[in-house]
């Protein structure tokens, strides 16, 4: 895989294919080796989201505002990974917050790195998550359900664990990223899917989610293409620059971290308006590597 010039290499479990267990066990596998690169987390979780270090982060921190989060809220995270970002959520909103994740060593980790508020963190898989109907007010997931060959029971379960009104965000990759910026990495024969996981016929066909999300009695109160070409190519630029420093070890450093992330914060905040409307041609034709859906859950 190669980002922004940089080649970055990841590593697939030893016997390990996306035939020889079920998808569920492949991710679980894939995810235990290759934990997604969060730089400086401690950093990160002591700021929650008043520091926001890419563009990704300004438009998701955009969309949870709306969701006019409050103390006492219950939260479930699907796909929490080492609960990084769910805990900044926390830190900020001052939710009361669940993690289910399918990997142990995410889970884990996420366990033995709390401070302040402590968040309850679960091993359990998507396609059968380990609560009760109508517990959580609000269901999050990010960068989940391109993972989950069964999309459809995926997107039942979080609805079923979801209170009547409650809220329900998912942040995933769009089906239709033609002419993308890693449609043209791609194109130049870059592998843009194994750093990550993803199985191209997993992409998510948005029709079909918003379809399935009204079938479960949802209401769909926001819909948004994102991250098309140059609001990409900046954050993937950022990430680039953080996996070098991580590899030379400097994630130890806090001094640095505070310099490198405060200086990647001002930047994003900068560019992001001119970079979000020069994407503007691609979000007109419906084309994006990714997306986030909003919807509530009609009242029983």
């Amino acid at each position: 895989m190669v980002v922004s010039g940089i080649r970055l290499t990841y590593h697939m479990p030893k016997g390990l294919t996306y035939d020889a267990l079920n998808y569920s066990d492949f991710q679980a596998r894939f995810y235990d080796v290759n934990p997604p690169l969060t730089p400086w987390p401690e950093i990160l979780i002591e700021r929650g989201l008043t520091l926001l270090y890419k563009p990704r982060e300004i438009f998701l921190k955009k969309e949870i505002d709306k969701l006019r989060l409050k103390s006492g809220d219950k939260l479930l995270e699907v796909g929490c990974g080492q609960g990084v970002f769910l805990k900044r959520i926390v830190k900020t909103y001052g939710v009361d917050a669940v993690g289910v994740d399918v990997s142990e060593k995410s889970i884990k980790y996420a366990r033995q790195n709390q401070k302040g508020r402590l968040v309850e963190f679960v091993v359990g898989d998507a396609l059968n998550l380990p609560f009760q109907n109508d517990s959580f007010s609000v269901v999050i997931s990010f960068d989940l359900l391109e993972h989950i060959a069964d999309q459809e029971k995926a997107v039942e379960e979080m609805t079923r664990v979801l209170k009547p009104e409650g809220l329900l965000i998912i942040y995933s990759l769009n089906k239709r990223y033609k002419y993308t910026l890693d449609w043209l990495r791609e194109a130049l024969g870059f592998d843009i899917f194994s750093r990550a996981a993803h199985k191209k016929d997993l992409l998510i066909d948005t029709e079909f989610l918003k379809r399935e999300l009204q079938e479960k009695g949802m209401k769909i109160a926001d819909f948004k293409l994102f991250d098309a070409f140059f609001v990409l190519a900046l954050d993937e630029f950022i990430m680039a620059m953080a996996f070098v420093m991580g590899k030379l070890g400097l994630f130890k450093k806090r001094s640095l971290g505070l310099i490198f992330l405060g200086i990647s914060s001002f930047i994003s905040h900068f560019l992001y308006p001119a970079l979000y409307l020069l994407d503007y041609f691609w979000l007109r034709k419906n084309y994006s590597l990714s997306f986030i859906i909003v919807c509530k859950k009609y009242a029983k």
